[in-house]
């Protein structure tokens, strides 16, 4: 995609006012990728190359709940009329403001089809994603202009693109980007998508493009203003040092002793980490309590906060419910042991790293070794022969790339080489601690 604010070359602009075009407002929801292989739907967060979203990543926030529930719902006619090898693309609005935009309602259902991938090749076809988006019963991409450009649309634009971003606020005097292009392209709308009677005043770009050609332009707003992120540093070393008081704990732990239920391997991570959290706490409560910190803003929205309904554990919740501090640390904790880490971070050295990933992998080969056990039983219950050690079983993985599923991945591009001073009591030494 080529961005037209800084282009000079005439010719690429020919390109948009010489052929049949679509434009469309850039919507900014959450992104998801959606399957449907016949026998249930997978989620896959922000890109489509992610590992899908699984009971985990559900259970350490609310964030996707409406969007599972919604899909599981779906009629089965429905389901019936969509091609297994498909994907399809979504920005999903679990409340108004997902992401940088505030919008003034959701979309039907809190859904947005934006695109199809086809047996891994991207389809754009407007008439094929409004089929689809009506098929699903939820909006699609908010067509604002289809056609060829009129003369004075195309002077409309490049008197925009010659504009410098200095003399804008004369130009859109107390209009905004969005009205001055729905007002060029579309006049009779009276307001922008997701907008009630409006034009949304902080949209980024509106995106031009050539029917029948894999080819598109964009157009930015220099007047458009991210949401800031809570990734100071302050945040980045609370973070990783209740990340390394509790796996200080840990090391005193007899991991090996510790019975594992669940019929699959989210099911006994999360058993696994309620076990060691209920511990924890007894045994360094107070201490957490008293910790003096703010918590992070985003942590403030329900859809943030610890889907209880999927944490079985009587014992954790009872904890969780009691504090939102302790709540937090169990988000963090639960989010943060299934997956190995790469670099330093916060306090984090590399020899840090390397404790941490060696306590990802004893929880793994725990995991590994009761779903073998699990295994056996059903194959001697069953009568069949096992045929383990000669193919190779494989289960599934944990995934990466979600909205605050991660609060690792999100900050970790906010490290600071500052001194690090010790912002939290340190857990009481077990023989064994570190």
């Amino acid at each position: 995609m080529q961005t037209l604010n800084d282009v000079e070359d005439k010719n690429i602009l020919s390109e948009i006012f010489d052929n049949e075009l679509i434009v469309f407002e850039d919507v900014q929801g959450s992104k998801i990728w959606v399957n449907w292989n016949g026998k249930e739907f997978t989620i896959k967060p922000k890109r489509l190359s992610n590992e899908p979203i699984n009971l985990v990543d559900l259970a350490m926030q609310k964030f996707y709940n409406p969007a599972m529930n919604y899909f599981e719902k779906l009629d089965d006619r429905v389901k019936g009329l969509m091609p297994f090898k498909w994907w399809f693309c979504f920005e999903y609005f679990p409340d108004p403001q997902p992401a940088n935009i505030e919008y003034s309602r959701l979309p039907k259902h809190g859904l947005v089809l934006t695109s199809i991938n086809k047996n891994n090749r991207y389809d754009y076809s407007m008439e094929e994603i409004v089929e689809y988006a009506r098929l699903f019963d939820v909006d699609h991409l908010p067509v604002i202009f289809q056609g060829k450009l009129s003369d004075d649309m195309k002077q409309g634009i490049e008197y925009f693109l010659n504009t410098s971003e200095d003399d804008l606020d004369y130009v859109f005097g107390e209009k905004n980007f969005a009205f001055f292009f729905y007002n060029m392209l579309n006049p009779s709308t009276d307001g922008s998508f997701l907008m009630d009677g409006e034009f949304q005043d902080n949209i980024e770009k509106l995106i031009f493009r050539v029917n029948d050609q894999d080819k598109s332009f964009e157009i930015l707003n220099p007047l458009y203003k991210r949401v800031s992120q809570d990734n100071n540093t302050d945040f980045v070393e609370i973070y990783t040092l209740i990340l390394l008081n509790f796996l200080t704990f840990c090391q005193g732990i007899d991991l090996d002793s510790m019975k594992l239920k669940g019929d699959s391997r989210e099911e006994m991570y999360i058993y696994m980490m309620c076990k060691l959290f209920n511990m924890y706490v007894s045994d360094v409560k107070e201490d957490l309590l008293n910790f003096e910190f703010t918590l992070p803003e985003f942590w403030t929205q329900d859809k943030f906060k610890i889907n209880k309904e999927l944490i079985s554990n009587k014992l954790t919740n009872e904890i969780i419910e009691e504090s939102d501090k302790l709540e937090y640390y169990f988000k963090i904790v639960l989010s943060s042991f299934n997956k190995k880490r790469k670099k330093p971070l916060g306090i984090f050295t590399e020899n840090t790293v390397k404790l941490f990933n060696g306590f990802v992998d004893r929880l793994d080969m725990l995991v590994d070794k009761e779903l073998k056990m699990l295994r056996d039983v059903h194959l001697a219950q069953s009568g069949l022969v096992d045929f383990g050690s000669f193919i190779d079983f494989s289960v599934d993985v944990d995934s990466t790339g979600m909205a605050y599923p991660s609060v690792w991945d999100e900050i970790e591009s906010s490290r600071d080489d500052k001194k690090k001073k010790k912002l939290i009591p340190t857990t009481k030494k077990k023989d064994g601690d570190m």
